[in-house]
């Protein structure tokens, strides 16, 4: 094989030389065939030769070795990834939080919380603060934002301890902003929506990786009479809603107004089933509000004048 090449150069390179003593268009030619058979005609020789120049080591990888993720094997690579994933992540779909909810799930008169599909955080380790016990939950509220629009999920429920996070509306509204704070801090879209000034003010909403919510808190100190009632249950909850799940259940836009005769519209339908209940929901004349008031209900009286600013944490110990 080393042959054929090397008689087609030869002959190019006499033909060339013949050519040459009159300028013409075969000269030209000539010099072309001869260019082609030494670049074009390359030996298996010489590209062992080259292949083995350019996969020769430099001095520091003699040293180091080759270290980069590019020379992992691709099933080495997965199984590492489903090592790791095995021990940051949890089952969120079967997990305390979610057990401790049930009561809410079941007895709320919420037209779809029966069917909702909600993942849960990480059992809570009584040995670990409120910012630990929410950061062993990350990696799946992470999970959950990318996957929630393609697997139809309603809602992440984080459970928080009611002995410290539930007596009063104060405790809860500490809870809550510790967590969101945690959860803002390690947002992948950098937006980081706790730091900003305007939490308390119409604009603000909480997000997370591109994902934005409507957050909603249950606690013991909630009477049976009021419509964050926990029944029962001796913990609080925080509950993430992706506002893309009200699209998909029909809710309907927000209204401050309420056919209380002939509900027809879900969102209608739900409020008239609170106020059967005896749970009426507080309704505002308007839709101009900040968001974050909602977040922690008041006891009762005026949710204008009664707002719980749990977003503010002057004063607070932690």
């Amino acid at each position: 094989m080393e042959t054929l090449p090397t008689a087609i150069r030869v002959l190019c390179g006499l033909y060339f030389v013949y050519a040459s003593f009159v300028w013409s268009a075969g000269s030209l030619m000539s010099l072309v065939l001869f260019a082609a058979s030494i670049f074009l005609l390359r030996s298996q020789r010489d590209e062992v030769m080259t292949s083995s120049l350019q996969s020769t080591p430099s001095p520091r990888q003699r040293k180091f070795g080759n270290q980069g993720d590019e020379n992992i094997p691709r099933d080495v690579e997965e199984r590492y990834i489903r090592q790791i994933l095995d021990i940051v992540c949890y089952d969120a779909i079967s997990c305390r939080s979610l057990e401790s909810f049930t009561p809410v799930k079941e007895g709320a008169e919420c037209v779809f919380a029966r069917l909702a599909r909600l993942w849960g955080s990480a059992d809570w380790n009584d040995q670990l603060s409120l910012e630990e016990n929410v950061r062993r939950s990350l990696p799946m509220f992470v999970k959950f934002c990318v996957a929630q629009s393609h697997l139809g999920l309603d809602g992440f429920l984080f459970e928080l301890p009611g002995e410290e996070f539930g007596a009063t509306p104060e405790d809860v509204g500490n809870g809550v902003r510790r967590l969101l704070k945690v959860l803002s801090d390690a947002d992948p879209a950098g937006v980081h929506c706790m730091d900003k000034s305007y939490v308390s003010k119409r604009g603000w909403c909480f997000e997370f990786d591109g994902c934005t919510f409507f957050v909603t808190t249950f606690a013991p100190c909630y009477p049976d009479t009021h419509s964050r009632f926990n029944f029962d249950s001796e913990n609080s909850f925080v509950l993430l809603q992706p506002e893309e799940s009200f699209l998909r259940h029909n809710v309907g836009t927000d209204t401050p107004h309420t056919d209380w005769e002939n509900p027809r519209t879900v969102r209608d339908q739900i409020r008239a089933a609170y106020r059967r209940a005896g749970r009426p929901y507080s309704i505002r004349d308007t839709l101009f509000y900040p968001p974050a008031h909602d977040i922690v209900k008041p006891l009762g009286g005026d949710p204008e004048q009664d707002v719980v600013a749990w977003w503010d944490h002057r004063g607070d110990s932690n």
